[in-house]
Protein backbone atom coordinates (compact mmCIF):
# COMPACT_ATOMS: atom_id res chain seq x y z
CA UNK A 1 0.00 0.00 0.00
CA UNK A 2 2.35 2.22 0.55
CA UNK A 3 4.79 1.58 -2.10
CA UNK A 4 1.43 2.40 -4.63
CA UNK A 5 1.20 5.92 -2.50
CA UNK A 6 4.93 6.75 -2.91
CA UNK A 7 3.95 5.51 -6.96
CA UNK A 8 1.70 7.71 -7.07
CA UNK A 9 3.20 10.88 -5.55
CA UNK A 10 6.67 10.68 -7.76
CA UNK A 11 4.29 9.90 -10.93
CA UNK A 12 2.16 13.17 -9.88
CA UNK A 13 5.61 14.92 -9.03
CA UNK A 14 6.75 14.26 -12.64
CA UNK A 15 3.49 15.08 -14.26
CA UNK A 16 4.14 18.55 -12.51
CA UNK A 17 7.44 18.72 -13.49
CA UNK A 18 6.69 18.02 -17.07
CA UNK A 19 3.75 20.14 -17.39
CA UNK A 20 5.74 23.00 -15.72
CA UNK A 21 8.47 22.05 -18.57
CA UNK A 22 6.21 22.04 -21.63
CA UNK A 23 4.57 25.58 -20.15
CA UNK A 24 7.51 27.40 -19.35
CA UNK A 25 10.32 26.05 -21.40
CA UNK A 26 8.89 25.96 -24.61
CA UNK A 27 9.62 28.45 -26.95
CA UNK A 28 7.80 31.39 -27.39
CA UNK A 29 7.62 31.30 -31.10
CA UNK A 30 5.80 27.74 -30.72
CA UNK A 31 3.14 29.55 -28.39
CA UNK A 32 2.42 32.35 -31.16
CA UNK A 33 1.47 32.72 -34.97
CA UNK A 34 4.86 33.77 -36.89
CA UNK A 35 4.02 37.17 -37.04
CA UNK A 36 6.60 40.71 -36.89
CA UNK A 37 5.42 41.82 -33.89
CA UNK A 38 3.49 39.36 -32.03
CA UNK A 39 1.42 40.41 -28.87
CA UNK A 40 2.73 39.67 -25.85
CA UNK A 41 -0.76 38.21 -24.03
CA UNK A 42 -1.01 35.97 -21.10
CA UNK A 43 -3.73 33.59 -20.51
CA UNK A 44 -6.79 35.30 -19.51
CA UNK A 45 -9.61 33.98 -17.60
CA UNK A 46 -13.45 35.00 -17.96
CA UNK A 47 -13.74 38.23 -15.63
CA UNK A 48 -10.44 38.98 -15.59
CA UNK A 49 -9.12 42.59 -16.23
CA UNK A 50 -6.54 43.34 -18.75
CA UNK A 51 -4.15 45.86 -18.11
CA UNK A 52 -4.21 49.12 -19.76
CA UNK A 53 -1.83 49.80 -22.72
CA UNK A 54 -2.55 52.68 -25.19
CA UNK A 55 -0.57 51.81 -27.58
CA UNK A 56 -1.48 47.94 -27.76
CA UNK A 57 -5.14 48.59 -27.15
CA UNK A 58 -5.70 51.21 -30.09
CA UNK A 59 -3.68 48.47 -32.31
CA UNK A 60 -5.80 45.56 -31.62
CA UNK A 61 -9.33 47.50 -31.72
CA UNK A 62 -7.88 49.01 -35.54
CA UNK A 63 -6.96 45.82 -36.55
CA UNK A 64 -10.34 43.81 -34.97
CA UNK A 65 -12.02 46.64 -36.72
CA UNK A 66 -14.20 48.06 -33.47
CA UNK A 67 -14.77 51.14 -31.92
CA UNK A 68 -12.07 51.26 -29.44
CA UNK A 69 -14.55 53.31 -26.80
CA UNK A 70 -17.21 50.01 -26.42
CA UNK A 71 -14.01 47.93 -25.17
CA UNK A 72 -14.82 44.53 -26.33
CA UNK A 73 -14.59 40.75 -26.52
CA UNK A 74 -11.19 40.25 -28.35
CA UNK A 75 -10.14 37.26 -29.46
CA UNK A 76 -10.98 35.39 -26.14
CA UNK A 77 -10.00 37.90 -23.99
CA UNK A 78 -12.36 40.89 -22.41
CA UNK A 79 -11.04 43.80 -22.20
CA UNK A 80 -12.09 46.09 -19.78
CA UNK A 81 -11.30 50.22 -18.82
CA UNK A 82 -8.12 50.61 -16.66
CA UNK A 83 -8.19 50.92 -13.09
CA UNK A 84 -8.94 53.78 -11.04
CA UNK A 85 -5.46 55.50 -10.92
CA UNK A 86 -3.65 56.15 -7.73
CA UNK A 87 -3.28 59.95 -6.10
CA UNK A 88 0.39 61.01 -7.46
CA UNK A 89 2.59 61.25 -4.42
CA UNK A 90 5.44 63.32 -4.78
CA UNK A 91 8.12 60.30 -5.59
CA UNK A 92 6.42 59.05 -8.29
CA UNK A 93 6.64 62.83 -10.05
CA UNK A 94 10.55 62.60 -9.31
CA UNK A 95 11.01 59.54 -10.42
CA UNK A 96 8.90 60.52 -14.09
CA UNK A 97 11.00 63.55 -14.40
CA UNK A 98 14.06 61.44 -14.50
CA UNK A 99 12.85 59.57 -17.60
CA UNK A 100 10.69 60.42 -20.36
CA UNK A 101 9.50 59.58 -23.66
CA UNK A 102 10.92 62.44 -25.28
CA UNK A 103 14.38 61.86 -23.87
CA UNK A 104 13.93 58.26 -25.12
CA UNK A 105 13.24 59.31 -28.65
CA UNK A 106 15.66 61.79 -28.56
CA UNK A 107 18.08 59.08 -28.24
CA UNK A 108 16.73 57.27 -30.71
CA UNK A 109 17.46 60.37 -33.37
CA UNK A 110 20.57 61.07 -31.69
CA UNK A 111 21.89 57.78 -33.34
CA UNK A 112 19.45 58.27 -36.34
CA UNK A 113 20.86 61.76 -36.85
CA UNK A 114 24.83 60.49 -37.14
CA UNK A 115 26.45 59.91 -40.39
CA UNK A 116 29.04 57.48 -39.16
CA UNK A 117 28.42 54.73 -37.30
CA UNK A 118 29.60 54.06 -33.81
CA UNK A 119 29.89 49.92 -33.80
CA UNK A 120 29.87 47.75 -36.86
CA UNK A 121 26.68 46.26 -38.32
CA UNK A 122 27.42 42.71 -35.95
CA UNK A 123 29.69 41.72 -33.32
CA UNK A 124 33.13 41.27 -34.85
CA UNK A 125 35.45 38.47 -33.32
CA UNK A 126 38.82 37.10 -33.70
CA UNK A 127 39.00 33.87 -35.89
CA UNK A 128 41.44 32.65 -33.12
CA UNK A 129 40.33 29.53 -30.85
CA UNK A 130 41.59 30.86 -28.05
CA UNK A 131 39.56 34.33 -28.70
CA UNK A 132 36.61 32.33 -29.73
CA UNK A 133 37.04 30.08 -26.47
CA UNK A 134 37.33 33.30 -24.14
CA UNK A 135 33.70 34.87 -24.94
CA UNK A 136 30.12 33.96 -23.04
CA UNK A 137 27.95 36.58 -24.66
CA UNK A 138 26.33 35.35 -27.38
CA UNK A 139 27.55 31.99 -27.19
CA UNK A 140 25.27 28.42 -27.23
CA UNK A 141 26.32 28.03 -23.40
CA UNK A 142 25.29 31.19 -22.46
CA UNK A 143 21.48 31.03 -24.14
CA UNK A 144 21.16 27.68 -22.93
CA UNK A 145 23.04 27.02 -19.72
CA UNK A 146 19.84 27.22 -17.38
CA UNK A 147 17.82 25.16 -19.68
CA UNK A 148 21.26 22.34 -19.56
CA UNK A 149 20.86 22.30 -15.48
CA UNK A 150 17.18 21.92 -15.47
CA UNK A 151 17.81 19.35 -17.83
CA UNK A 152 20.27 18.07 -15.49
CA UNK A 153 18.03 18.29 -12.61
CA UNK A 154 15.77 15.78 -14.70
CA UNK A 155 18.37 12.95 -15.09
CA UNK A 156 18.79 13.37 -11.34
CA UNK A 157 14.98 12.49 -11.02
CA UNK A 158 15.37 9.91 -13.31
CA UNK A 159 18.53 8.35 -12.10
CA UNK A 160 16.29 8.24 -8.26
CA UNK A 161 13.37 6.20 -10.18
CA UNK A 162 15.43 3.78 -11.22
CA UNK A 163 17.38 3.14 -8.48
CA UNK A 164 13.97 3.11 -6.42
CA UNK A 165 12.64 0.60 -8.71
CA UNK A 166 15.14 -1.37 -10.78
CA UNK A 167 12.98 -3.48 -12.34
CA UNK A 168 11.39 -0.67 -14.09
CA UNK A 169 15.07 -1.12 -16.59
CA UNK A 170 13.71 -4.76 -17.51
CA UNK A 171 10.70 -3.23 -19.26
CA UNK A 172 12.81 -0.66 -21.40
CA UNK A 173 14.91 -3.30 -22.87
CA UNK A 174 15.59 -2.18 -26.38
CA UNK A 175 14.94 1.58 -25.72
CA UNK A 176 18.31 2.69 -26.80
CA UNK A 177 17.23 1.41 -30.92
CA UNK A 178 14.03 4.10 -30.80
CA UNK A 179 16.15 6.79 -29.07
CA UNK A 180 19.07 6.22 -31.38
CA UNK A 181 16.25 6.46 -34.58
CA UNK A 182 14.91 9.30 -32.65
CA UNK A 183 18.52 11.07 -32.66
CA UNK A 184 18.67 10.77 -36.36
CA UNK A 185 15.73 11.79 -37.46
CA UNK A 186 15.87 15.13 -34.85
CA UNK A 187 19.52 15.70 -36.62
CA UNK A 188 18.48 15.31 -40.28
CA UNK A 189 15.51 18.01 -39.16
CA UNK A 190 17.18 20.55 -36.91
CA UNK A 191 20.05 20.58 -39.30
CA UNK A 192 17.92 21.82 -42.65
CA UNK A 193 15.98 23.89 -39.80
CA UNK A 194 19.28 25.76 -38.62
CA UNK A 195 19.67 26.31 -42.77
CA UNK A 196 16.41 27.91 -43.74
CA UNK A 197 16.55 30.14 -40.49
CA UNK A 198 20.46 31.21 -41.51
CA UNK A 199 18.88 31.91 -45.20
CA UNK A 200 16.09 34.12 -43.58
CA UNK A 201 18.57 36.17 -41.97
CA UNK A 202 21.37 36.39 -44.65
CA UNK A 203 18.26 37.13 -46.76
CA UNK A 204 17.47 40.21 -44.36
CA UNK A 205 20.77 41.58 -44.08
CA UNK A 206 21.15 41.40 -48.19
CA UNK A 207 18.29 43.46 -48.87
CA UNK A 208 19.50 45.56 -45.82
CA UNK A 209 22.64 46.73 -47.97
CA UNK A 210 20.74 46.38 -51.21
CA UNK A 211 18.54 49.43 -50.23
CA UNK A 212 21.33 51.34 -49.20
CA UNK A 213 22.68 50.46 -52.19
CA UNK A 214 19.84 51.67 -54.33
CA UNK A 215 19.59 54.93 -52.59
CA UNK A 216 23.18 55.71 -53.39
CA UNK A 217 23.02 54.32 -57.02
CA UNK A 218 20.28 57.49 -56.97
CA UNK A 219 21.73 60.13 -54.89
CA UNK A 220 24.92 59.14 -57.59
CA UNK A 221 22.78 59.46 -60.92
CA UNK A 222 21.09 63.07 -59.44
CA UNK A 223 24.40 64.24 -58.58
CA UNK A 224 25.85 63.38 -61.90
CA UNK A 225 23.31 64.80 -63.75
CA UNK A 226 23.03 68.32 -61.84
CA UNK A 227 23.21 71.34 -63.68
CA UNK A 228 27.01 73.10 -63.63
CA UNK A 229 28.42 76.73 -63.44
CA UNK A 230 31.87 76.91 -65.11
CA UNK A 231 34.65 78.92 -64.71
CA UNK A 232 35.68 81.63 -66.89
CA UNK A 233 37.20 80.75 -69.97
CA UNK A 234 40.52 83.07 -69.42
CA UNK A 235 40.68 81.03 -65.39
CA UNK A 236 44.18 79.34 -65.29
CA UNK A 237 43.04 75.18 -65.86
CA UNK A 238 46.44 74.47 -63.88
CA UNK A 239 44.97 76.56 -60.87
CA UNK A 240 43.04 74.09 -57.54
CA UNK A 241 40.21 76.73 -58.03
CA UNK A 242 39.37 76.60 -61.82
CA UNK A 243 36.90 73.90 -61.56
CA UNK A 244 33.22 73.72 -62.27
CA UNK A 245 30.85 73.72 -59.07
CA UNK A 246 26.77 72.95 -58.80
CA UNK A 247 24.95 75.65 -60.03
CA UNK A 248 23.03 77.00 -56.45
CA UNK A 249 19.59 76.02 -57.23
CA UNK A 250 21.14 72.58 -58.38
CA UNK A 251 22.93 72.28 -55.08
CA UNK A 252 19.84 72.60 -52.95
CA UNK A 253 17.85 70.67 -54.75
CA UNK A 254 20.28 67.77 -54.27
CA UNK A 255 20.83 68.89 -50.55
CA UNK A 256 16.71 68.35 -49.69
CA UNK A 257 16.55 64.67 -51.99
CA UNK A 258 19.55 63.65 -49.80
CA UNK A 259 17.10 64.45 -46.08
CA UNK A 260 14.40 62.84 -47.68
CA UNK A 261 16.30 59.73 -48.58
CA UNK A 262 17.57 59.76 -44.81
CA UNK A 263 14.37 60.53 -43.45
CA UNK A 264 12.93 57.39 -46.05
CA UNK A 265 15.32 55.25 -44.76
CA UNK A 266 14.87 56.43 -40.91
CA UNK A 267 10.63 55.71 -41.30
CA UNK A 268 11.60 52.26 -43.06
CA UNK A 269 13.60 50.67 -40.53
CA UNK A 270 10.74 52.41 -37.93
CA UNK A 271 7.83 50.79 -39.63
CA UNK A 272 9.75 46.85 -39.43
CA UNK A 273 11.77 47.20 -36.51
CA UNK A 274 10.72 47.32 -32.73
CA UNK A 275 13.57 49.88 -31.59
CA UNK A 276 12.76 52.07 -33.75
CA UNK A 277 8.89 52.14 -33.89
CA UNK A 278 8.70 55.17 -31.41
CA UNK A 279 9.78 57.77 -33.98
CA UNK A 280 6.18 56.44 -35.87
CA UNK A 281 4.22 57.92 -32.63
CA UNK A 282 2.86 61.28 -33.00
CA UNK A 283 5.47 62.65 -30.06
CA UNK A 284 8.12 61.28 -32.10
CA UNK A 285 6.87 62.79 -35.41
CA UNK A 286 6.72 66.07 -33.53
CA UNK A 287 10.28 65.41 -32.61
CA UNK A 288 11.65 65.01 -36.00
CA UNK A 289 10.90 68.54 -36.82
CA UNK A 290 12.46 69.75 -33.63
CA UNK A 291 15.31 67.77 -34.42
CA UNK A 292 15.53 69.05 -38.06
CA UNK A 293 14.16 65.77 -40.21
CA UNK A 294 10.82 67.97 -41.08
CA UNK A 295 9.52 70.63 -41.41
CA UNK A 296 5.63 71.84 -40.57
CA UNK A 297 4.29 71.34 -43.61
CA UNK A 298 5.46 67.95 -44.42
CA UNK A 299 4.96 66.50 -40.79
CA UNK A 300 1.36 68.33 -41.65
CA UNK A 301 0.95 66.24 -44.93
CA UNK A 302 2.38 63.01 -43.35
CA UNK A 303 -0.21 62.71 -40.24
CA UNK A 304 -3.54 63.71 -42.73
CA UNK A 305 -2.69 61.73 -45.18
CA UNK A 306 -4.71 58.54 -45.68
CA UNK A 307 -1.15 56.11 -45.70
CA UNK A 308 -0.66 54.42 -42.58
CA UNK A 309 1.10 55.12 -39.87
CA UNK A 310 3.43 52.19 -40.64
CA UNK A 311 3.51 53.06 -44.43
CA UNK A 312 4.53 56.62 -44.29
CA UNK A 313 8.06 55.94 -45.65
CA UNK A 314 6.22 55.44 -49.24
CA UNK A 315 5.17 58.87 -49.43
CA UNK A 316 8.22 59.84 -48.85
CA UNK A 317 9.25 57.94 -51.48
CA UNK A 318 7.20 59.48 -53.91
CA UNK A 319 8.39 62.83 -52.88
CA UNK A 320 11.78 62.35 -54.17
CA UNK A 321 10.14 60.80 -57.53
CA UNK A 322 8.39 64.21 -57.60
CA UNK A 323 11.36 66.31 -56.57
CA UNK A 324 13.95 64.67 -58.91
CA UNK A 325 11.40 64.97 -62.42
CA UNK A 326 10.27 68.80 -61.70
CA UNK A 327 13.83 69.31 -60.97
CA UNK A 328 14.68 68.33 -64.35
CA UNK A 329 12.07 70.15 -65.84
CA UNK A 330 13.13 73.34 -64.32
CA UNK A 331 16.21 73.07 -65.96
CA UNK A 332 18.49 71.51 -62.63
CA UNK A 333 19.34 68.17 -63.89
CA UNK A 334 20.63 67.82 -67.56
CA UNK A 335 19.05 64.47 -69.29
CA UNK A 336 16.03 63.51 -71.54
CA UNK A 337 13.69 60.81 -71.48
CA UNK A 338 16.44 58.87 -70.17
CA UNK A 339 16.94 60.75 -67.29
CA UNK A 340 12.78 60.07 -66.49
CA UNK A 341 12.97 56.48 -67.04
CA UNK A 342 16.23 55.81 -65.24
CA UNK A 343 14.52 57.85 -61.93
CA UNK A 344 11.40 55.59 -62.11
CA UNK A 345 13.34 52.41 -62.32
CA UNK A 346 15.76 53.18 -59.42
CA UNK A 347 13.03 54.59 -57.49
CA UNK A 348 11.26 51.10 -58.18
CA UNK A 349 13.92 49.42 -57.14
CA UNK A 350 14.30 50.88 -53.93
CA UNK A 351 9.96 50.59 -53.65
CA UNK A 352 10.85 46.64 -53.86
CA UNK A 353 13.47 46.21 -51.33
CA UNK A 354 12.23 48.03 -48.76
CA UNK A 355 8.66 46.78 -48.68
CA UNK A 356 10.08 43.13 -49.62
CA UNK A 357 11.43 42.97 -45.94
CA UNK A 358 8.49 43.16 -44.11
CA UNK A 359 7.41 40.37 -46.01
CA UNK A 360 10.49 38.37 -45.39
CA UNK A 361 9.83 38.70 -41.53
CA UNK A 362 6.47 37.94 -41.62
CA UNK A 363 6.86 34.96 -43.75
CA UNK A 364 9.77 33.89 -42.13
CA UNK A 365 8.85 30.13 -41.29
CA UNK A 366 5.55 28.43 -40.92
CA UNK A 367 4.66 27.12 -37.82
CA UNK A 368 4.20 23.39 -38.44
CA UNK A 369 8.02 23.36 -38.88
CA UNK A 370 8.94 25.15 -36.06
CA UNK A 371 6.57 22.84 -34.04
CA UNK A 372 7.93 19.80 -35.12
CA UNK A 373 11.37 20.76 -34.28
CA UNK A 374 10.77 21.97 -30.76
CA UNK A 375 8.85 18.68 -30.37
CA UNK A 376 11.89 16.38 -31.45
CA UNK A 377 14.45 18.50 -29.49
CA UNK A 378 11.98 18.45 -26.52
CA UNK A 379 11.74 14.51 -26.89
CA UNK A 380 15.55 13.60 -27.49
CA UNK A 381 16.60 15.78 -24.54
CA UNK A 382 13.74 14.20 -21.91
CA UNK A 383 14.38 10.43 -23.23
CA UNK A 384 17.95 10.48 -23.36
CA UNK A 385 18.24 10.31 -19.20
CA UNK A 386 15.73 7.14 -19.61
CA UNK A 387 17.65 5.63 -22.43
CA UNK A 388 21.26 6.38 -20.59
CA UNK A 389 20.18 4.57 -17.22
CA UNK A 390 18.40 2.14 -18.60
CA UNK A 391 21.06 0.87 -20.92
CA UNK A 392 23.46 0.44 -18.39
CA UNK A 393 25.17 4.29 -17.73
CA UNK A 394 26.44 5.79 -14.93
CA UNK A 395 25.07 8.95 -12.94
CA UNK A 396 27.81 11.18 -14.18
CA UNK A 397 27.42 10.21 -17.81
CA UNK A 398 23.57 9.98 -17.81
CA UNK A 399 23.97 13.55 -16.10
CA UNK A 400 27.23 14.68 -18.34
CA UNK A 401 25.20 13.40 -21.43
CA UNK A 402 22.13 15.76 -21.36
CA UNK A 403 23.61 18.62 -20.06
CA UNK A 404 25.86 18.34 -23.53
CA UNK A 405 22.80 17.03 -25.58
CA UNK A 406 20.78 19.80 -24.16
CA UNK A 407 23.40 22.76 -24.86
CA UNK A 408 23.89 21.55 -28.61
CA UNK A 409 20.54 20.30 -29.46
CA UNK A 410 18.31 22.98 -28.07
CA UNK A 411 21.37 25.73 -28.48
CA UNK A 412 21.28 25.29 -32.31
CA UNK A 413 17.27 25.49 -32.13
CA UNK A 414 17.49 28.41 -30.00
CA UNK A 415 20.48 29.83 -32.12
CA UNK A 416 17.73 29.29 -35.36
CA UNK A 417 15.13 31.13 -33.70
CA UNK A 418 17.62 34.17 -33.81
CA UNK A 419 18.36 33.85 -37.16
CA UNK A 420 14.19 34.28 -37.46
CA UNK A 421 14.59 37.57 -35.33
CA UNK A 422 17.46 39.40 -36.83
CA UNK A 423 16.66 43.06 -35.80
CA UNK A 424 15.32 41.84 -31.81
CA UNK A 425 12.11 42.38 -32.25
CA UNK A 426 10.81 39.61 -30.12
CA UNK A 427 12.34 39.10 -26.29
CA UNK A 428 12.73 34.79 -26.82
CA UNK A 429 16.92 35.43 -26.48
CA UNK A 430 18.88 37.82 -25.13
CA UNK A 431 19.29 40.01 -28.01
CA UNK A 432 23.25 40.18 -27.85
CA UNK A 433 24.18 40.04 -31.84
CA UNK A 434 21.25 41.47 -34.17
CA UNK A 435 21.90 43.61 -37.10
CA UNK A 436 22.17 47.27 -35.63
CA UNK A 437 20.06 49.53 -37.22
CA UNK A 438 21.42 52.56 -36.05
CA UNK A 439 24.71 51.37 -37.97
CA UNK A 440 22.69 50.92 -41.51
CA UNK A 441 21.29 54.58 -41.24
CA UNK A 442 23.96 55.94 -40.49
CA UNK A 443 26.10 54.23 -43.36
CA UNK A 444 22.99 55.61 -45.78
CA UNK A 445 23.02 58.93 -43.80
CA UNK A 446 26.84 59.41 -45.11
CA UNK A 447 25.90 57.77 -48.83
CA UNK A 448 22.88 60.33 -48.90
CA UNK A 449 25.72 63.27 -49.26
CA UNK A 450 28.54 61.28 -50.30
CA UNK A 451 28.27 61.53 -54.16
CA UNK A 452 26.89 65.22 -54.27
CA UNK A 453 30.62 66.29 -51.87
CA UNK A 454 32.20 64.07 -54.47
CA UNK A 455 31.42 66.17 -57.07
CA UNK A 456 31.64 69.03 -55.61
CA UNK A 457 34.87 70.58 -57.65
CA UNK A 458 34.80 68.75 -60.97
CA UNK A 459 39.22 69.13 -61.86
CA UNK A 460 38.32 69.52 -65.89
CA UNK A 461 36.27 71.98 -66.98
CA UNK A 462 33.53 72.23 -70.20
CA UNK A 463 35.35 75.41 -71.63
CA UNK A 464 38.40 72.66 -71.80
CA UNK A 465 36.61 69.55 -73.44
CA UNK A 466 35.18 71.86 -75.87
CA UNK A 467 38.30 73.32 -77.16
CA UNK A 468 40.29 70.33 -76.61
CA UNK A 469 43.51 71.67 -76.89
CA UNK A 470 46.52 72.42 -75.08
CA UNK A 471 44.39 72.42 -71.61
CA UNK A 472 43.30 68.92 -71.55
CA UNK A 473 46.77 67.76 -72.03
CA UNK A 474 47.95 69.24 -68.35
CA UNK A 475 45.44 66.32 -67.47
CA UNK A 476 47.29 63.42 -69.82
CA UNK A 477 50.01 61.59 -67.83
CA UNK A 478 52.25 58.57 -68.77
CA UNK A 479 50.56 55.24 -69.02
CA UNK A 480 53.63 53.71 -66.88
CA UNK A 481 53.42 56.57 -64.46
CA UNK A 482 56.74 57.82 -63.74
CA UNK A 483 59.84 56.24 -62.65
CA UNK A 484 61.67 56.29 -59.63
CA UNK A 485 64.61 57.97 -61.09
CA UNK A 486 62.75 60.48 -63.23
CA UNK A 487 60.76 61.55 -59.71
CA UNK A 488 63.91 61.85 -57.70
CA UNK A 489 65.11 63.85 -60.37
CA UNK A 490 61.59 65.81 -60.10
CA UNK A 491 61.90 66.33 -56.52
CA UNK A 492 65.54 67.68 -56.35
CA UNK A 493 64.35 70.55 -58.92
CA UNK A 494 62.01 71.39 -56.93
CA UNK A 495 63.88 71.31 -53.75
CA UNK A 496 66.82 73.73 -55.47
CA UNK A 497 64.61 76.34 -55.84
CA UNK A 498 62.90 76.40 -53.14
CA UNK A 499 63.65 77.81 -49.36
CA UNK A 500 65.56 75.15 -47.37
CA UNK A 501 64.64 76.34 -44.11
CA UNK A 502 61.35 77.09 -44.21
CA UNK A 503 60.47 74.09 -46.48
CA UNK A 504 62.63 71.70 -43.65
CA UNK A 505 59.91 73.46 -40.73
CA UNK A 506 56.91 72.90 -42.98
CA UNK A 507 57.95 69.12 -44.12
CA UNK A 508 58.07 68.63 -40.41
CA UNK A 509 54.53 69.63 -39.72
CA UNK A 510 53.06 67.90 -42.70
CA UNK A 511 55.04 64.85 -41.69
CA UNK A 512 53.38 64.84 -38.39
CA UNK A 513 49.76 65.33 -39.87
CA UNK A 514 49.97 63.06 -42.68
CA UNK A 515 51.49 60.18 -39.99
CA UNK A 516 48.34 60.60 -37.72
CA UNK A 517 46.33 60.59 -40.47
CA UNK A 518 47.90 57.19 -42.06
CA UNK A 519 47.43 55.72 -38.81
CA UNK A 520 43.59 56.01 -38.87
CA UNK A 521 43.63 55.23 -42.37
CA UNK A 522 45.54 51.90 -41.91
CA UNK A 523 43.68 51.20 -38.68
CA UNK A 524 39.88 51.18 -40.03
CA UNK A 525 37.77 48.30 -41.08
CA UNK A 526 38.23 46.60 -44.24
CA UNK A 527 35.38 48.31 -46.76
CA UNK A 528 34.63 51.01 -43.44
CA UNK A 529 32.50 54.23 -45.06
CA UNK A 530 34.37 55.88 -42.99
CA UNK A 531 37.35 56.72 -41.21
CA UNK A 532 37.33 56.34 -37.26
CA UNK A 533 39.35 59.55 -36.06
CA UNK A 534 39.01 61.29 -38.73
CA UNK A 535 36.07 61.29 -40.63
CA UNK A 536 33.87 61.32 -37.13
CA UNK A 537 35.88 64.01 -35.30
CA UNK A 538 33.03 66.84 -35.99
CA UNK A 539 30.30 64.27 -34.60
CA UNK A 540 32.03 63.60 -31.47
CA UNK A 541 33.71 66.78 -30.74
CA UNK A 542 32.54 70.01 -30.04
CA UNK A 543 34.49 73.17 -29.58
CA UNK A 544 34.32 74.97 -26.77
CA UNK A 545 35.62 78.79 -27.31
CA UNK A 546 37.14 81.19 -24.36
CA UNK A 547 37.59 84.64 -24.49
CA UNK A 548 41.12 85.48 -23.40
CA UNK A 549 43.16 89.30 -22.65
CA UNK A 550 46.40 88.77 -23.86
CA UNK A 551 49.15 91.72 -25.18
CA UNK A 552 46.21 94.42 -24.56
CA UNK A 553 43.80 92.47 -26.83
CA UNK A 554 41.17 90.03 -26.61
CA UNK A 555 41.87 86.82 -28.00
CA UNK A 556 39.51 84.08 -28.85
CA UNK A 557 40.60 80.27 -27.55
CA UNK A 558 38.27 77.09 -28.66
CA UNK A 559 39.15 73.75 -27.27
CA UNK A 560 37.67 70.68 -28.67
CA UNK A 561 36.07 68.46 -26.17
CA UNK A 562 33.93 65.36 -26.27
CA UNK A 563 30.05 65.90 -26.63
CA UNK A 564 27.80 64.62 -23.59
CA UNK A 565 25.19 63.45 -25.68
CA UNK A 566 27.52 61.12 -27.71
CA UNK A 567 28.79 59.12 -24.81
CA UNK A 568 28.68 55.54 -25.89
CA UNK A 569 26.54 53.30 -23.48
CA UNK A 570 26.19 49.98 -22.77
CA UNK A 571 24.95 48.08 -26.20
CA UNK A 572 20.96 47.95 -24.96
CA UNK A 573 19.23 45.72 -27.03
CA UNK A 574 16.63 46.92 -29.33
CA UNK A 575 13.77 45.30 -28.00
CA UNK A 576 14.54 46.31 -24.21
CA UNK A 577 14.38 49.77 -25.69
CA UNK A 578 10.70 49.26 -27.05
CA UNK A 579 9.73 47.86 -24.00
CA UNK A 580 11.38 50.31 -21.87
CA UNK A 581 9.81 52.85 -23.76
CA UNK A 582 5.99 51.48 -23.80
CA UNK A 583 6.56 51.58 -19.91
CA UNK A 584 7.60 55.11 -19.52
CA UNK A 585 4.33 55.56 -21.83
CA UNK A 586 2.28 53.70 -19.58
CA UNK A 587 3.50 55.44 -16.53
CA UNK A 588 3.14 59.38 -18.58
CA UNK A 589 0.02 58.34 -19.13
CA UNK A 590 -1.10 57.62 -15.27
CA UNK A 591 0.72 60.84 -13.73
CA UNK A 592 -1.52 62.69 -16.12
CA UNK A 593 -4.37 60.72 -15.65
CA UNK A 594 -3.41 61.41 -11.59
CA UNK A 595 -2.82 65.15 -12.24
CA UNK A 596 -6.57 65.29 -13.71
CA UNK A 597 -8.51 63.71 -11.09
CA UNK A 598 -6.56 65.80 -8.50
CA UNK A 599 -7.52 68.85 -10.52
CA UNK A 600 -10.97 67.70 -10.30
Amino acid sequence: MRNNNRSRRIAMILCGLLCDTVAGFSSPILRRHADLYPQRRSRIRKGDVVPFNPLSMAFDMNVAGMNAEEYPRYFGQVVMPPPPPEPLTQQDTEQSKTTSTKQMIDNILDECLRYSARRPIMFQFDPASRSIWRHWRGTVAAETYKSALFMALWAVVVFGIFQRYPKTCESLNGFHKIWGELLAVTTFTLTFFVNEAYSCWRKCLDLCYNLQGKLNDFSMALAGCAKRVEPPSTADTRSVETTSKFTPPSRKILTIIARYIRLFNILSYASFTRSHRPLLTPQGMRQMITRGLLTEKEHAILINSRIAATARHNQVLMWIIRAAIDGRKAGHFEGGFGFEQNILLRTQEIRANGNYMESILRGRMPFGYAHTCQLLVNLVSWLYPVMAFSAGSSFQIGVLGIVFLTMTYQGLFDLSKRFLDPFHNENYWSGFDPIRVDTLIAETNAGSRRWMFGLEDMPIPLSAIQEGGSDLDLFILPDEGISVEEAAQIEAEAESASDAENEEEEEQIVFQDEYEETQAILSAPPGADFVPGIDDVDEDYEEECTILYEDNEYKEVCEAKPKKSDVVAEDQPPNEVFEEYLETLNDEYEDSMRREKGEE
